[in-house]
């Protein structure tokens, strides 16, 4: 299972101008205070070396669903693309991370949600994000939930 808050997505800014490093914030409808990111990775190659900055309407899914996020995600990068040309992963803005305190995080955005801000990385001079890599974090995240699923049973 993965968090999904698209809808309650306020406004935020990420930021990989320093390489390996994504770092930034993002407001949510139900959290008082700002999500503070610190992950490890970088942005697919249309925006790799580039802030973005993200708005939203701000919509609770439901009365709660943010509750138990943490305001302080560190981890992995997943995929985050604003969808431009050279499109390496998918053609519309998408952000994912496997965050160390709330596990995989996905949101999907409309192309008018994400601004680019600086200039990124000419998509020559760098490689694309390699999908061995995503699959290791993927593997990552489905044994971590394996080990709390069968580890709660076990202590039943």
């Amino acid at each position: 299972m993965a968090w999904r808050p698209s809808e309650c997505i306020i406004d935020g800014e990420l930021d990989n101008t320093v390489p390996g490093k994504v770092t930034g914030w993002m407001k949510f409808k139900g959290l008082k205070d700002k999500v503070i990111f610190n992950l490890e990775g970088n942005f697919h190659r249309d925006i790799r070396g580039a802030k973005i900055k993200i708005t939203g309407d701000g919509e609770e899914r439901r009365l709660g669903y943010m509750d138990d996020f943490a305001l302080k995600q560190t981890g992995k990068v997943g995929d985050i693309t604003a969808g431009l040309p050279p499109r390496d992963y998918g053609d519309y803005p998408y952000i994912e991370w496997y965050g160390e305190e709330n596990g995989r995080v996905c949101i999907e955005l409309e192309p008018d949600q994400v601004e680019v801000i600086g200039t990124p990385i000419s998509y020559i001079e760098s490689d694309p994000i390699s999908r061995e890599e995503q699959q290791v974090n993927m593997d990552g995240f489905m044994q971590d939930i394996g080990k709390k699923v069968f580890g709660e049973k076990e202590n039943n």
